[in-house]
């Protein structure tokens, strides 16, 4: 069997040429006939028993080689894809030029090509998080959080400061009438519990203090729909101002408050939590911003249906098995979200088609970043994934096309740790932040190994 590709760059496909000889196509031919006979039933014959003669006179020649055709071209269909370095994205189009009743046979295979897309500008991405660096005012401020929690309160008669709790009433002033409106309203200066203006009234206030807050507004009038100055007022009558008197912070407050038994113990401990929180955090948004970053550098944004569909069906399937999951119902999450049906599905192929466009990203990256990968990375994947049970084992091993992909998947994971490489990771202060600082050790790139071999990538 002998096979050539003539390829269509402009849209992205492949006329696949496929040369059989007459002795090639024979045992396929007996295996063509043994499935015919299987199938069709013919009156006089047994099913099954149908003599070779009749079952051809009965379907014709063309029609009993056509089924050998194809079957030769199915048991070698992967071999002549991956011989001819062709990234197919979906079942090919077969046709016999030649040798459709007898002789050598000759045939063309019309395939759909993986696109390749352009991203260009990689290295001037930056990407802002959160600070990662710790301060000791960082850990003082939550573990001043925790000894709040067990402080006490104590009324006091100077005026009212930030961090203290008031008691309050909330009235409203119309000429010579007050009505309470909201009784005995209760809330820490300083924590954002109540509004900017009822704050700025209250910091400096005493009990028995009736402090007016700062707001401003028109009434339509009601005889000439003119807007009018609107005659009421608020003012805050203060009640009650309390002092938070904290507990000392020594080994009996640690010993109420944690299974530690030192101040540097809890403090120690503190810092690793509030240190593995915050890398998550920014970790997690180093991840979103560097995703979408490229998606908005990938061009063209247009994916090929073959490939939106199969995304789909798996955007579809995992938000299935997140549903199950979960034990909530279809219906109950649409009526949680809001959202009918046609939404959550065009939802869905929103995600699969970005999903598409960062794989051909990645793809096109490894090509311009001149990813390589070794023989031996290929084989030792192949290797783990044959142990956990992802990939068969076979006696033969695995086929051309398994290892094809193995290989591609290798080629995308290096292109995205070379994507995070060249990106400027930035904290909200501008301080430079590294890799090993997000926890992605893995991603630091090692130096690179010049017998390395080339990336694999599709001829077109």
């Amino acid at each position: 069997m002998r096979s050539s590709a003539e390829l269509h760059q402009e849209s992205n496909s492949a006329i696949v040429t496929i040369e059989l000889r007459e002795e090639e196509l024979r045992p396929y031919l007996d295996q063509a006939v043994r499935k015919l006979r299987s199938q069709v039933r013919i009156p006089g014959f047994r099913k099954g028993h149908v003599p070779t003669s009749v079952l051809v006179a009965r379907l014709g020649q063309e029609a009993v080689r056509r089924e050998a055709v194809e079957d030769a071209v199915q048991e070698n269909y992967e071999g002549v894809i991956v011989e001819n370095g062709l990234d197919v994205i979906q079942s090919p189009n077969l046709r016999i030029v030649d040798g459709a009743e007898e002789g050598d046979v000759k045939v063309e295979l019309d395939v759909a090509l993986r696109p390749v897309v352009k991203v260009e500008g990689i290295g001037s991405i930056e990407i802002e998080v959160p600070r990662v660096e710790l301060t000791n005012a960082d850990v003082d401020t939550v573990i001043d959080s925790i000894r709040e929690q067990m402080a006490t309160l104590n009324e006091v008669e100077r005026a009212a400061e930030e961090g203290d709790q008031v008691t309050f009433n909330v009235i409203t002033v119309d000429g010579d009438r007050e009505d309470v409106v909201t009784p005995y309203l209760t809330a820490r200066l300083g924590k954002g519990e109540v509004s900017s203006e009822f704050e700025a009234a209250l910091v400096g206030s005493q009990v028995g203090d009736k402090v007016p807050v700062a707001t401003t507004g028109e009434s339509e009038s009601a005889e000439d729909g003119e807007a009018q100055p609107d005659t009421k007022s608020t003012v805050l009558e203060v009640l009650a101002v309390r002092e938070l008197v904290l507990p000392e912070l020594d080994a009996e407050f640690v010993g109420q408050v944690s299974e530690f038994s030192t101040v540097e113990e809890l403090r120690e401990d503190v810092r690793s939590s509030m240190t593995t929180r915050r890398v998550t955090e920014a970790r997690s948004l180093f991840e979103q911003q560097l995703y979408q970053k490229v998606l908005e550098l990938t061009e063209p944004k247009t994916v090929p249906e073959a490939l939106l569909n199969s995304a789909y069906q798996q955007e579809l399937h995992e938000f299935g098995h997140a549903l199950d999951g979960s034990g909530i119902s279809l219906r109950r999450y649409l009526e949680m979200s809001q959202q009918d049906e046609n939404a959550l599905a065009g939802q869905l192929s929103s995600k699969a088609a970005q999903s598409v466009l960062w794989d051909l990203a990645l793809r096109a990256i490894a090509i311009d970043e001149a990813v390589s990968v070794e023989p031996a990375e290929v084989q030792a994947e192949i290797e783990r994934l044959t142990a956990s049970g992802a990939i068969e084992s076979r006696p033969g091993g695995i086929s051309p096309l398994q290892e094809f992909q193995v290989r591609t998947t290798l080629i995308k994971q290096k292109a995205y740790q070379r994507l995070a490489n060249v990106v400027t990771i930035k904290d909200v202060d501008g301080n430079e932040v590294t890799l090993s600082q997000l926890g992605l050790d893995q991603l630091v790139e090692a130096e690179t190994d010049v017998d390395a071999e080339p990336a694999a990538v599709p001829e077109q």
